[in-house]
């Protein structure tokens, strides 16, 4: 941790910003390197960059628990996934330990990023830019906000993790024994604060929105550190922080309570005056929900419900020009050889491809197929017209044109979970039975046909280990640029990581107003926003028309569920549910069901459609926050153990 002499080594290898691969980190291991590094403009920038390097990799498929820590992916069961390599799966499948703790971002180790070692590093750029010589104050200004918003973001991750944590705003002398150093945990209200204080004295020396050149994308910006702000003042002020009762006697050396277990609106109020301000910057920027135009390749203008899809998956892997984008690390990307096949079936030409080292084994759940609307916008359990009794039962997709042409294949056996489904669905998913849209089509009619079962080309029988163990991969993540060509070379669009964009902070403001003043026109303006994008009516209108209980979005309580099956909906598998669920306290609710997906190897559509539970999970009140290492707990006796650890 921080409170240990860290002896700081060189780091071999290229900092990655933008597209620009010029940076080299590089971090000074005595007191003569530490002036070498501050000495002149080009040697803090690498520096400053180093700062940067520390963020945690959204497209770690094995680092990131938001990724596979949750419910909204699996791996098929016979691969040799092993926790060394998936400490995120096994953190999803109750292996978490306090003796060698998975994703151990206290330490640095089971795959964690040293989030303690990345603070250490922000204090010395801090102590040392006012010294270097050939920078105007202005830059020095800037890149020292830049630092100290990274250094508050730090603290916030290892929060979100660990609950209330040690504030370390300064480093220890260098040649003080670490022995006389003991940092404790602070009152969780007091982190917050220190958080958002940070951030706030930050943003009056951040650059405007526009970065230039293109390879400063992703740097801190007046609308990332406001969005991130509204986003860290929308967690403190959730229930699993905000009057929380569950640890009442959790209390540091000094005998304060470390959890406020007081709930209060005024945090509420904090967060959506954070989330409009945010917003109100992002439009004076020119920032909007993403609308795909199509490309003037197509011989025919697209269908609507194509527009919508590919509006959705723009959103998240448009690189160029993406108005909906706000903070993107662009040090973690979706590129070959790991996400560019991860996510695809049979990678982006499923009807093509042959090369069984490609293929997508990140399978979306079948518990998350369950989770989209139907066509008329609401819940397929609460619709009236939506034959839910029948989710299970087969279908013939009708031959010739008809609704379901482009996102089913005529002619073709599928289960009614795969009818009359909201766009989202379709956009968000590929499966058996469904179509896959890509650049290379002038026709969206054009668009690829998946056959999952065994023989197909996206089947599990392709491949002995790259291939979904559900039955699903997730199409929204999968860049419609992808291409294969001759010999099944494959081409991939690498995309940056989205750490926030527009639709996301409409539906954080959504949320704090509903949790302030319940059901209200600004809220469904937001929400409808949103829906509208995806071809859906209004939130009101749907479940007026459509819902077995019309009056659900006119309560408090009903519009909160609304409001977080939206998120789930319209941000799925951008690592955003996973911390949804903690701060929302109800993981114990959604993470203690079955992990269920389809007979993936059988051949024939009624076995092939019979529903397997592929894990029997367990996530228990503890599980809310990581534990600390036996280890660390033994150097520094001021620290306490992660609550019920």
């Amino acid at each position: 941790m921080a409170t240990k002499i860290i002896k700081i080594v060189v780091l071999f290898g290229m900092l990655s910003i933008g597209s620009c691969n010029k940076y080299m980190d590089i971090v000074p291991d005595n007191v003569a390197e530490l002036k070498q590094a501050f000495s002149m403009k080009t040697m803090a920038e690498r520096f400053l960059f180093t700062c940067y390097s520390w963020i945690p990799g959204g497209f770690s498929l094995t680092s990131n628990p938001a990724l596979l820590g949750g419910d909204e992916f699996w791996l098929n069961s016979t691969t040799n996934y092993s926790q060394s390599a998936y400490p995120n799966w096994y953190l999803a499948m109750g292996g978490q330990n306090s003796n060698s703790p998975l994703l151990n971002y206290w330490d640095g180790n089971a795959g964690g990023t040293p989030l303690w070692r990345g603070i250490r590093e922000c204090n010395i750029f801090l102590e040392n830019i006012q010294s270097v010589p050939d920078m105007d104050q202005m830059e020095k200004d800037q890149w020292t906000a830049e630092v100290e918003f990274l250094k508050a973001y730090y603290h916030y991750y290892l929060l979100r993790v660990y609950g209330p944590i040690p504030i370390v705003d300064t480093n220890i002398p260098t040649f003080e024994d670490p022995e006389n150093v003991h940092y404790e945990r602070q009152p969780i209200d007091d982190v917050f604060a220190y958080i958002i204080g940070k951030i706030d004295a930050a943003m009056p020396a951040l650059l405007p929105d526009v970065l230039t050149p293109v390879q400063d994308n992703g740097r801190i910006t007046q609308l990332v550190a406001k969005a991130m702000k509204a986003e860290i003042l929308m967690t403190a002020a959730s229930p699993l922080f905000n009057g929380n009762t569950d640890y009442p006697n959790y209390q540091n050396a000094v005998g304060q309570p470390l959890f406020n277990d007081t709930h209060s609106v005024e945090k509420w109020q904090l967060a959506a005056d954070a989330c409009r301000e945010a917003i109100e910057v992002a439009h004076a920027a020119g920032r909007s929900l993403y609308k795909w135009v199509p490309p003037t390749n197509m011989l025919i203008q697209p269908q609507q419900s194509t527009i919508n899809q590919m509006s959705l998956r723009q959103a998240v892997t448009e690189r160029q020009n993406n108005p909906e984008s706000i903070w993107v690390n662009n040090r973690s990307r979706a590129h070959q050889p790991e996400q560019g096949w991860a996510f695809t079936p049979r990678s982006a030409d499923p009807a093509r491809i042959t090369n069984q080292s490609l293929g997508g084994f990140m399978a979306p759940t079948l518990n998350m197929a369950m989770k989209f609307y139907s066509k008329n916008g609401v819940p397929i359990e609460e619709d009236y017209d939506w034959d839910y009794a029948k989710r299970f039962d087969l279908r013939e997709v009708p031959l010739g044109a008809s609704p379901y042409e482009y996102d089913l294949i005529p002619g073709y056996t599928t289960v009614g979970l795969h009818f009359d489904r909201e766009d989202r669905f379709y956009g968000s998913l590929s499966f058996d039975g469904g179509r896959y849209y890509m650049s290379s089509h002038t026709d969206d009619k054009l668009a690829f046909s998946i056959n999952a079962r065994p023989g197909g080309n996206a089947a599990a029988t392709n491949s002995p280990t790259r291939y979904s163990g559900t039955g699903y991969t997730p199409k929204k993540l999968v860049s419609y640029f992808n291409v294969i060509g001759e010999n099944n070379v494959f081409t991939n669009y690498a995309y940056p990581f989205t750490m926030m964009r527009l639709g996301n902070l409409y539906l954080l403001y959504a949320e704090a107003l509903n949790e302030i003043n319940g059901p209200g026109d600004e809220v469904f303006d937001y929400l409808d926003l949103i829906r509208e994008r995806s071809g859906l009516d209004g939130v009101v209108e749907s479940w007026n028309e459509h819902a077995r209980n019309p009056n659900k979005p006119n309560t408090k309580e009903g519009l909160r569920q609304i409001i977080h099956q939206e998120r789930a909906i319209e941000l799925a598998f951008e690592s955003q549910r996973f911390w949804d669920l903690r701060r929302w306290k109800t993981a114990q609710d959604e993470l203690n069901t079955p992990i269920f997906g389809w007979d993936y190897r059988q051949n024939s559509p009624q076995t092939y459609y019979r529903r397997v539970v592929m894990y029997n999970r367990t996530f228990t009140q503890r599980d809310y926050f990581w534990p600390i290492s036996i280890n660390e707990l033994r150097r520094n006796d001021k620290l306490l153990q992660s609550p019920l650890w």
